[in-house]
């Protein structure tokens, strides 16, 4: 029986004269096609080797890089791509999978976080899967509370903070708790958040990474 996978289009390259270098991200980890005349205009993979397009392929599953066989176009994204706004937010969540995921992760449970984000898109998914994605990555926050009133959330601490603690605290009591829904909610459950509070946790989220990875994001 043939081995098929599937896998998200994160970056393309050219390659050669008429070839492109197709980095997908799949359920077994980081793998690099080889489109052969993809850049043709007449080549039928020249649709297919696209940026944040998931497609199907045989696989080879002794290697990490090898020719396209026999691809198919899975779903486009068109509603994405075609809004710049859109777009510039849906790629934070291609941007993160390539700075911290590592051969070693789980890459079954983050393929299919990443993928049903993007097929059931809208703005407050990037958040939902950014949250999400903290406890694959090793800086998980501490959101499970004990009965005690809560202030809010400390960046440095990665936890909440109780009104009995003298702690500062970098998200107030409805900041944290949209912050708790977007972390533990299913996509379909998230309802939509107003621009003032969306960008409050998107500028906590790359404060939240570039204070604990030590890697500069903006």
């Amino acid at each position: 029986m043939e081995n098929r996978l599937e896998g998200i289009v994160l970056k393309v390259q050219s390659y050669k004269e008429n070839d492109r270098l197709v980095f997908l991200y799949t359920k077994r980890g980081f793998i690099t096609l080889v489109a052969k005349g993809s850049q043709k205009v007449t080549s039928p993979l020249r649709t297919i080797a696209q940026y944040m397009n998931l497609i199907e392929f045989k696989d080879s599953k002794d290697k990490n890089m090898f020719m396209m066989q026999d691809a198919k176009l899975i779903y486009d994204f068109q509603h994405i791509k075609s809004d710049y706004y859109e777009l510039k937010e849906a790629s934070i969540m291609l941007n993160w999978i390539q700075r911290f995921i590592t051969n070693n992760d789980s890459h079954d449970e983050i393929y299919t976080l990443i993928r049903e984000a993007l097929l059931d898109y809208k703005k407050e998914c990037v958040l939902s899967f950014s949250f999400k994605l903290l406890k694959y990555i090793g800086y998980p926050i501490q959101l499970k509370a004990d009965g005690r009133p809560i202030k809010g959330l400390s960046l440095t601490k990665r936890s909440i903070i109780y009104l009995e603690e003298n702690e500062k605290i970098n998200l107030n009591l409805v900041e944290t708790t949209q912050l708790l829904k977007l972390t533990y909610l299913s996509y379909d459950k998230i309802e939509k958040i107003e621009d003032e509070l969306y960008n409050k946790l998107k500028s906590f989220l790359y404060d939240y990474l570039e204070y604990h990875t030590d890697i500069k994001l903006t």
